[in-house]
């Protein structure tokens, strides 16, 4: 009796460790796509096409992602200047994508992991540390990095990334992967039939 006495009084100051405190990010994907016959002049003609579209991840009721702002680059510029992380709130990104097609994964991080997403994402906002260049980082390889600095994914070279997560439905396909690993949550929404859209 007074060795479980013990034990209950020791587990009460040791951390929690099979209830650790969790926090919870999401990862979005848009979808590539382009307009159906007969929509061509009244749907956009969006970047990429059906390889296409966007990363971001979702953190209390912002989504941040990585964007190409001042043009395209074909190779990356020592400036900086073509891409930078863009801190959107939810309810617009909502509002601006409830006819586009998406997935999002439900990914629990540790609240370590949590915090250091945020300091990560909070310096690369301040201060783009690269280009956003057509043959160089973009919104899937930016996401995968920033995911791997947390454990989510093995750290990759600058080179390595890109060429892995070329395009988001490489990077989605490991989504896909870790999130039946990991018994992850997806959600998803079909987009607009007015558009022919990316097929997982």
């Amino acid at each position: 009796m007074k060795t479980i006495r013990l034990a209950i009084i020791l587990l009460s100051f040791v951390p929690d460790i099979f209830g650790q405190k969790m926090d919870t990010i999401q990862v979005l994907f848009l979808y590539g796509s382009r307009p159906v016959h007969g929509y061509w002049h009244k749907e956009s003609h969006y970047f990429g096409g059906f390889h296409g579209g966007h990363v971001s991840v979702v953190m209390d009721s912002f989504v941040i992602g990585f964007r190409h702002v001042k043009g395209l680059h074909v190779i990356p510029k020592r400036k900086h200047d073509g891409g930078s992380y863009i801190n959107e709130k939810l309810k617009d990104f909502v509002k601006d994508t409830i006819a586009s097609k998406y997935t999002s994964f439900k990914v629990p991080i540790t609240h370590e992991q949590y915090q250091n997403l945020n300091n990560i994402f909070q310096a690369y906002i301040d201060k783009t540390p690269y280009d956003y260049a057509f043959l160089g980082m973009r919104c899937a390889s930016a996401t995968y990095e920033v995911l791997s600095y947390i454990g989510l994914f093995k750290i990759k070279s600058r080179c390595g990334n890109i060429i892995s997560n070329f395009y988001p439905k490489l990077f989605r396909k490991k989504m896909f992967a870790l999130a039946k690993e990991k018994n992850w949550k997806i959600s998803r929404q079909p987009g607009r039939k007015t558009r022919k859209w990316e097929m997982d």
